[in-house]
């Protein structure tokens, strides 16, 4: 049963893996799962999508990327927040 949790996620899930790959924190399981779920999800998709855009367009607006870089603290705060809140 977890392999299927791990590979039928939700919208709110695949949100969350986003961000984590990012880091490039994802495992295999969670890599396979945020593709799988990307194949049939155009929301998330387009989501992610703008996600990105608007992230490209704020790092080219503000030359100096050292301004989003958050805390090693404060990124673990926050993932703990969404690791909470993503196990309800």
């Amino acid at each position: 049963m977890i392999l299927i949790d791990k590979i039928l996620i939700n919208c709110k899930q695949a949100t969350y893996l986003h961000e984590k790959r990012k880091e490039g924190k994802l495992d295999a399981m969670e890599r396979f799962g945020l593709w799988f779920h990307l194949l049939y999800c155009k929301f998330c998709k387009l989501f992610i999508r703008q996600v990105e855009q608007l992230e490209s367009a704020t790092r080219k607006f503000y030359q100096n990327t050292e301004r989003f870089h958050l805390s090693a603290e404060r990124k673990a705060g926050m993932k703990r927040a969404l690791d909470v809140h993503l196990n309800k």
